[in-house]
């Protein structure tokens, strides 16, 4: 009878185990969706400070090119449709004219 109580115990006792190693193998999981979840936030954020930065060049470019028209035009210069002028063709055609 005694032995037969301490198997069911024994048995009880792992079966319990089982159970623990299986909470803490979810729960190891769980941690790592976590920081899986937090790494993919962060990344989110960082993708749109990176968009914001490429508006803001984008706009400041366009305002350059602006800017690069408007003092080539001072210059009597007509910018190629390309921009593609070095500074010998910018020297070649001011001092043509």
């Amino acid at each position: 009878m005694k032995i037969e109580l301490n198997e069911k115990a024994q048995n009880s006792f792992g079966s319990v185990r089982g159970v623990v190693k299986t909470v803490i193998k979810n729960a190891n999981v769980s941690e790592e969706l976590m920081k899986t979840a937090k790494l993919f936030a962060n990344l989110d954020v960082s993708m749109k400070s990176t968009h914001q930065s490429l508006e803001k060049l984008t706009i400041g470019i366009t305002q350059l090119r602006e800017r690069n028209n408007q003092m080539l035009e001072s210059l009597h210069i007509i910018p190629q449709i390309n921009d593609g002028l070095n500074v010998e063709e910018l020297i070649k055609c001011s001092s043509a004219q």
